[in-house]
């Protein structure tokens, strides 16, 4: 019959003891609370593993009523690799710093977006981030909870925090790129400028994609025409390549209203992925005869050809969200507070010199 184990569980006390501390000590160390000098420190570090001293991580948190858990709301997962690159970001905060992340998928829907914010509530989560929100009100309802809110690529409520890049100049950049490249017939492939329909609120990164498409050709003389734009619904379709098909839809349709251009912007890799397979249908040859750039690099590098894009660091976004709902969280002023990261053109090989 096997014996019991006879060791006794390790206490604060015990640990102080062993170390010939205070508990005092023992708990700076434990919390990474007030200053303790090294070679005390050391003594206690090796105190608590030779104890087996475990902290209560529940315990703990109870104590200062707190879950130690972030909630990540997602636009999707499957569509768009940005959003799964974004979360990858946000787990890697979260265990860094102690804390555990729970998800939920709202399918770009917004009534199931806030049926997540409630959940989330009533699972009493310490913060919650946004990849990206699909209404504002509905990151209002965390913040008017009382508890930290952060929206990531898309900022739709004033008073929550927000990691975002500058999308204005990220689009000029790669229309810089076009018209160095000789091109002028550049069209636009993108989305309206208002969330929730024509009456809705205008949103900040759909305006500016497509402001900096609009003013790079206005600085060049170029005047923009409107049959070089296609702005409509961008539905995220289920399964992997959800969302591809407006793209095959949108670049017909570009085709149709002006068949000599040369080049184009899509504002995601997902509308410039429909829209290359548009172009091998009619047998017109990237970059040969038209160059293509989108916006984001999820999978651009895998497209045929590679696809020249504007790269938005999406694990670096994820990080630093959840870096920041959790120094908000230790901030009961709450400040509303925005980080922006920088994008960079990817030159691959779907674009090219414009062929007199």
């Amino acid at each position: 019959m096997a014996q019991a184990s006879t060791r006794a569980v390790a206490t604060i006390k015990s640990v102080a003891a062993r170390a010939g501390v205070s508990t005092a000590t023992v708990s700076r160390v434990l919390h990474g609370n007030g200053y303790v000098a090294g070679e005390t420190r050391e003594r206690v570090e090796a105190a608590l593993r030779d104890s087996g001293y475990r902290l209560d991580a529940v315990a703990q948190a109870l104590r200062r009523q707190r879950t130690i858990t972030l909630g990540l709301i997602l636009h999707g997962i499957l569509p768009n690799p940005f959003f799964a690159e974004v979360a990858m970001g946000v787990e890697h905060a979260a265990v860094a710093n102690g804390f555990n992340v729970l998800m939920f998928n709202t399918d770009g829907d917004a009534e199931r977006e806030r049926a997540g914010v409630e959940s989330f509530l009533s699972r009493r989560v310490d913060g919650v981030i946004f990849t990206t929100a699909l209404r504002g009100e509905n990151v209002q309802l965390a913040i008017d909870a009382g508890i930290p809110a952060v929206e990531v690529e898309r900022r739709l409520c004033k008073s929550a925090g927000a990691v975002v890049v500058d999308n204005y100049a990220s689009s000029r950049q790669g229309m810089q790129h076009l018209l160095d490249l000789g091109h002028s017939r550049i069209g636009y492939l993108g989305e309206p400028d208002t969330v929730t329909g024509r009456d809705g609120p205008l949103d900040s990164l759909r305006q500016d994609r497509f402001e900096g498409y609009r003013r790079a050709l206005e600085d060049a003389g170029i005047p923009v025409a409107d049959e070089h734009l296609v702005r409509g619904p961008y539905p995220l379709e289920r399964g992997a390549w959800g969302g591809v098909q407006t793209g095959r839809d949108y670049m017909q349709v570009l085709l149709d209203q002006d068949p000599d251009l040369t080049a184009v912007l899509a504002s995601s890799d997902l509308l410039a992925a429909g829209a290359l397979q548009t172009l091998y249908a009619h047998g017109i040859r990237v970059p040969d005869q038209i160059s293509i750039v989108g916006f984001d690099d999820t999978f651009a590098g895998r497209l045929a050809p590679p696809l020249t894009t504007v790269r938005q660091p999406m694990f670096e976004m994820g990080v630093r969200a959840g870096e920041l709902a959790i120094r908000l969280l230790d901030d009961e002023s709450r400040p509303v507070l925005t980080e922006s990261c920088a994008t960079s053109l990817v030159v691959r090989e779907s674009t090219a010199p414009l062929v007199a």
